[in-house]
């Protein structure tokens, strides 16, 4: 004889209890209802059953929907439920949405008719033919190594940046990663700024990619279909010219070996790498003999890569003051290596608040204030007069721009 259950029979699904009691119902055949009772989206739900089996069933069936996140599944029938819990099995695999998977197959079939799967095949055939198959972490590591052997510093720009990629993406063969796993990976940035310099690095992985062979020629990577993220406009630091001022004089009776590469900065706009070398090219710094003291005008030595070469800016009354009051001869790189990097540990040990970028943004502000003109501004600075706008210029009086260049070092004794 089958042993009766003892009730609440109390069915688990990983975190989800569904739970089944007995109570008297005198109009069916066994004196008995069973009700299944479970906690859903809009609180405690209940259905009665007459029989204990069919109870027992459909008590299984919703502790299996609400663990998959089947909330709603109460409202559809069992072989609804079914399907659509096969179908989100069917995409799963592939990191796609169920809806959007839906989409993209009525779309594809609006545009080619009832044959889906044979185009696509057809298609997969043309665009691997020619292709050299590669996973993209080989991919990635090539790319890296491409870019050194061309002395373009590609493993200190790209390996941290592109390591996510090799992360999520890795076993892919590159020719058959989707706008949506490149979205997907894109997603997982931290903010617009890094989404968008990772799909920048991106980019030109498979553009390199196409060059070598390992995507078609007649494809647009699918990572250029996908979305830049809108960023949020920074706020731009800048010094007010009385703060620049006393900082000058600071550095000129503390640490005058940095006061040039101070002047250049905050009176030129020279970039701080320009003036101090890059980490891995520390030699190449800004010089003495590119700063011509007679005529009013310096060049700069090394110029950031992608921005014009040869740079000339116009050297200021007050640029000229501070330049002639710097120690040491007038030859040679104009500071230490790793200078500005110096004079920020030294402002900080000091308390004093030098925002990031302030000296070239600053110089950039006041110079157009006093001027009013950001083209001439623009050319000087290595940029376009959109960036600078974007991310360089805080607009400024006229006032503000002659009290900047009005800076002239303090007499001494």
């Amino acid at each position: 004889m089958a042993k009766t259950p003892r009730f609440p029979i109390t069915i688990r699904e990983q975190s989800v209890v569904v739970k089944i009691y007995r109570q008297k119902a005198p109009t069916t055949a066994s004196g008995y209802a069973y009700a299944v009772t479970w906690v859903g989206p809009d609180g405690r739900v209940k259905k009665t059953y007459s029989d204990l089996k069919k109870a027992q069933e459909d008590a299984t069936l919703k502790a299996a929907q609400l663990a998959n996140g089947l909330a709603g599944g109460h409202l559809l029938s069992r072989s609804d439920s079914i399907e659509l819990t096969e179908a989100r099995l069917t995409v799963e695999p592939h990191g796609v949405p169920l809806l959007s998977a839906v989409n993209e197959w009525a779309k594809a079939r609006e545009l080619v008719g009832p044959g889906i799967l044979g185009i696509c095949s057809e298609w997969a055939s043309r665009r691997t033919a020619t292709v050299k198959r590669i996973k993209v972490t080989a991919a990635v590591e090539q790319f890296i190594a491409a870019k050194d052997a061309a002395k373009k510093r590609g493993s200190r720009t790209y390996t941290s940046k592109l390591k996510r990629v090799k992360t999520e993406l890795g076993e892919y063969f590159l020719d058959t990663v989707s706008v949506q796993d490149w979205t997907r990976v894109l997603h997982l940035a931290e903010d617009a700024v890094t989404r968008n310099d990772l799909r920048k690095r991106i980019v030109t992985l498979c553009r390199w990619a196409k060059r070598q062979g390992h995507l078609s020629d007649d494809i647009t990577p699918e990572i250029e279909k996908t979305e830049r993220a809108k960023e949020t406009a920074h706020p731009i630091g800048i010094l007010r010219p009385k703060e620049y001022g006393d900082f000058l004089e600071y550095i000129r009776a503390n640490h005058p070996q940095h006061l040039a590469a101070v002047v250049i900065a905050g009176f030129c706009g020279v970039r701080a790498d320009e003036i101090q070398g890059k980490v891995d090219a520390r030699e190449r710094r800004q010089l003495w003999e590119d700063i011509n003291l007679g005529e009013n005008f310096m060049s700069v030595t090394i110029a950031k890569t992608n921005t014009p070469a040869h740079r000339i800016i116009h050297l200021s009354e007050t640029a000229l003051a501070w330049l002639n009051v710097c120690p040491g001869p007038r030859e040679g790189p104009i500071c230490e290596a790793g200078a500005m990097e110096k004079v920020r540990l030294i402002a900080r040990k000091a308390e004093i608040n030098l925002p990031e970028n302030c000296f070239r943004h600053s110089w950039i502000t006041y110079r157009i204030a006093l001027t009013g003109d950001k083209a001439a501004t623009a050319t000087e600075a290595g940029n376009s007069v959109g960036e600078i706008d974007l991310r360089y210029r805080v607009p400024k009086p006229k006032s503000e721009g002659e009290a900047w260049f009005a800076l002239r070092p303090k007499l001494t004794e």
